[in-house]
């Protein structure tokens, strides 16, 4: 796992689940884009899910990286790729 090469990071799985080219378009369809992450540190959590918000688009927490990270991971997680849309 990628937090196992610099001790003590706090790794956030976010932003990587969709095409890039959607990440600048946040509203779409009458809704704001979903965009998923994951993470084991909870303060890092809410300061991505707080970057999120930022963006415009609607965050959603999957949990722990060992739970979330398989669902939104290219190119097999049941997660990726899909846009979903939060009205």
């Amino acid at each position: 796992m990628v937090g196992g090469f610099v001790p003590g990071a706090r790794v956030v799985k976010a932003f990587n689940h969709l095409p890039v080219n959607l990440l600048p378009e946040p509203m779409a369809s009458g809704g704001k884009r979903v965009l998923f992450y994951s993470g084991d540190d909870a303060s890092a959590k809410e300061d991505v899910r707080k970057l999120i918000d930022r963006t415009g688009a609607f965050p959603i927490d999957l949990g722990s990286l060992d739970v979330g990270a398989p669902l939104a991971s290219l190119p097999f997680g049941p997660l990726a790729g899909i846009s979903l849309i939060k009205t």
